[in-house]
């Protein structure tokens, strides 16, 4: 069956993929040793096609599997965001190849789950014995971002120099991801210093550090140097650049960048326009973000209006966030971020009764904001916490040396009381 295998390759049309499965029962052919190879590429074009329930049909009817054929399914379950029936899936395996154990790391990291990642990478080296190749520690690097645990991520790149393993591609953006990620800048360039072939997403990566870090300055000097040896700018690039000269208030800077992407033939995307929205607000000019985000399409309006609305909080403009927060709200109706920020403007400018109004409307409409968690490594562990949090076990001595370290903040310029909303 190298026609049908060549079909899993071609863009073939989910119709033709119909045709093909009937002549695939009408033979008989699923049930032969061949059969098991066409009914694997069968599986294949559904789920390009995104049809998860026909691709499982098919493997379902295989009488007999190859472990490619149970990676075939475990690797469009955990595209399409499945992860649990891709972990029971994955537990039924009766032969778990390292592409398998490749595929579940990076899809538990990739979609929210690092933790489960982490575990994953311990049991398949540790209880299984195997050796992770490349692939393998780009998924386990980026689980290690996602709970941010830097030490952890030191010793990943350790092995990764130890087993000489090559930077070139996503295991080195991997790694300049985790770094900047874990608030380690230094680390992150130097990991940049070291990949010998450079593409656009190395440079993204680390350009995209320094930029949410605020050193603009060296982001766009690294946007430069990029374009001086060749590599081309992408419109990812250009978000993190224009992140930059926002966090750095270079207004100037922004719109030249801008039209320099343009000229590049990038099309504008709304996180482009969202980072000028944000790039004005920043800097003062309300009216001109007020402005740019009126005038793009409604549909496409929650991240250019929430950044204007917290501009609006910052500059203590209350005229301009309620309508901004309108704004938020008629474009994401399910989302508490209009109403939470509109709450902060109205408590700042000690406007109560308007506030109590708007904590009415998010309980009629039953809008709810997750409470924000963080997080510190220490020693190794990693440890959550919110505001205001008392679970830890040490948490009265916790607060004590906070206590203690309050005049050395006062001293150093920070405020370190919070700005907490009163009981309305």
């Amino acid at each position: 069956m190298p026609a049908l295998a060549a079909c899993a390759r071609l863009p073939t049309t989910a119709a033709e993929a119909d045709q093909i499965h009937a002549l695939l029962l009408k033979s008989g052919l699923p049930r032969s040793t061949s059969g098991v190879y066409a009914s694997t590429s069968l599986a294949r074009v559904y789920l390009r096609h995104g049809r998860l329930g026909d691709a499982r049909k098919v493997f379902d009817g295989m009488p007999d599997r190859t472990v490619v054929s149970w990676n075939v399914l475990l690797d469009g379950l955990v595209r399409a965001g499945d992860l649990d029936a891709a972990g029971e899936l994955f537990a039924k395996m009766p032969e778990r190849s390292v592409v398998s154990w490749n595929t579940v790391i990076a899809g538990f990291a990739r979609h929210g789950r690092a933790e489960e990642a982490v575990e994953l990478f311990v049991e398949m080296t540790s209880v299984y014995g195997l050796a992770p190749d490349e692939a393998t520690m780009a998924g386990f690097v980026s689980a290690v971002r996602g709970i941010g645990l830097l030490g952890l991520g030191r010793s990943a790149h350790g092995y990764v120099v130890r087993r000489g393993f090559s930077l070139d591609g996503a295991l080195g953006v991997a790694l300049i991801h985790m770094y900047t990620r874990c608030g380690s800048m230094s680390s992150a360039y130097q990991c940049f210093s070291t990949v010998i072939t450079k593409n656009v997403e190395h440079w993204t990566s680390v350009i995209g550090g320094f930029a949410a870090h605020s050193h603009p300055e060296m982001a766009l000097k690294l946007l430069a140097e990029m374009r001086q040896l060749g590599v081309e700018p992408n419109g990812v690039t250009f978000v993190a650049v224009l992140n930059a000269c926002s966090h750095g208030g270079l207004v100037d800077e922004g719109f030249k960048h801008f039209s320099l992407m343009r000229s590049m033939g990038i099309r504008p995307s709304i996180q482009h326009y969202g980072c000028l929205v944000d790039l004005l607000g920043r800097a003062g000019f309300l009216e001109e973000a007020f402005d740019l985000a009126n005038s793009l399409p409604g549909d496409q309006g929650f991240v250019t209006w929430s950044s204007l609305l917290a501009a609006c909080q910052s500059h203590g403009n209350i005229d301009m966030a309620e309508v901004a927060a309108r704004k938020l709200a008629d474009a994401e109706p399910s989302h508490g971020s209009s109403y939470v920020l509109l709450s902060n403007v109205y408590a700042r400018a000690g406007k109560w009764e308007d506030l109590k109004r708007t904590r009415s409307r998010m309980e009629e409409r039953r809008v709810l904001k997750k409470p924000g968690l963080s997080w510190i490594e220490v020693d190794g562990s990693v440890h959550s916490f919110l505001t205001a949090d008392k679970a830890h076990a040490e948490s009265e001595d916790i607060y004590c040396m906070l206590e203690d370290l309050k005049p050395n903040l006062i001293s150093a310029g920070s405020d370190p009381e919070p700005f907490v909303l009163p009981e309305v």
